[in-house]
C-alpha cells in the first residue's frame, strides 16, 4: 500500500470519528442545555410553592408558564388547555348540549344577549336583556364565564332551573329549563340582493359549514343567482 493510500485513509477515519464526536457532544450538550433548563424551572417552582407569603396554585402557574413560554413563538402557537379544548372541540363540532342561550356578564350580573334560535330557552320565552340572577335557587352574582359553562351546560335531557329578573317584571320569573342539543350555525343568513346578486354570510367554521352554504347557493341559485357576495367579516 502506497505513502499516499495510508494518509488518505487516515484522513478519512479522522474526519469520520470527527463528526460522529462533534454529533454526540452536539446532542450531549443540547441535552445538557435542556436538562438544566428543567432543572431550573422545577427549583423556581418548588421555592415559590415551599416559602411564598401563600398557598399558591402550582396547576395555575405551570399552565401560566406554559402559555409564557409558547408566546416567545409565533403568533400563531398557542397552548389549548383540556378545559379550553372542549369548547374548541365543540366549536367545530358545530354543536353543544346546554340551555341555549348566548350571555355576557354585565356588571357582574348574567345578562342573555340572545336566545339560540332552535334551543330550549327561546321555546320558553327567554328574551334578550333577561338577568339571570339564581341557577338552582343559588346566586350567581359575581359568577365568571366559566362558571356560567359548567352550570348551564349539560347532558340533554336533564334539567336546571334559573331565576330572571326582567324590565317591566315586579317578581323574579322561574323557569324549569329541560337542556337540549344546540345547533351552532355557520351561515347566518342568505338572501337575493336584487334580481341577479346574492348573498351568504359566514359567521365561523365548523364540520357543518360546508353543507350550510351548499343548502343556501342552492337556495339562491333557484331564486336566479348568477352573482355572489360572500361575507367573511365576522369569522375568527
Amino acid at each position: 500500500m502506497s505513502f499516499k493510500s495510508v494518509k488518505f485513509s487516515y484522513l478519512l477515519f479522522t474526519a469520520i470519528i470527527g463528526i460522529v464526536l462533534g454529533v454526540f457532544l452536539d446532542k450531549v450538550f443540547s441535552e445538557d442545555n435542556l436538562r438544566d433548563s428543567i432543572r431550573k424551572f422545577n427549583d423556581v417552582l418548588t421555592f415559590t410553592e415551599k416559602y411564598y407569603v401563600e398557598e399558591v396554585d402550582t396547576q395555575k402557574l405551570v399552565e401560566s408558564a406554559i402559555n409564557g413560554m409558547l408566546n416567545e413563538l409565533d403568533p400563531h402557537s398557542v397552548y389549548i388547555s383540556q378545559e379550553q379544548f372542549t369548547q374548541v372541540e365543540e366549536s367545530f363540532r358545530g354543536d353543544f348540549e346546554g340551555i341555549g342561550i348566548e350571555f355576557q356578564i354585565v356588571n357582574d350580573t348574567l345578562t342573555v344577549v340572545s336566545a339560540i334560535t332552535g334551543g330550549p330557552s327561546e321555546a320558553l320565552g327567554i328574551l334578550s336583556g333577561d338577568r339571570i340572577v339564581k341557577i338552582d335557587d343559588t346566586p350567581v352574582i359575581g359568577i365568571t364565564n366559566d362558571e356560567v359553562r359548567k352550570k348551564l351546560r349539560g347532558k340533554a335531557g336533564s334539567e336546571v332551573n334559573v331565576s330572571i329578573s326582567r324590565v317591566g317584571e315586579p317578581k323574579l320569573i322561574e323557569y324549569n329549563i329541560v337542556r337540549d342539543k344546540i345547533p351552532l350555525y355557520s351561515v347566518d343568513t342568505h338572501f337575493m340582493i336584487d334580481n341577479n346578486t346574492g348573498y351568504v354570510s359566514v359567521s365561523r367554521f365548523s364540520e357543518t359549514t360546508y353543507d350550510e352554504l351548499m343548502d343556501a347557493l342552492k337556495d339562491l341559485n333557484k331564486n336566479g343567482m348568477t352573482q355572489l357576495i360572500l361575507d367573511l367579516r365576522s369569522t375568527p
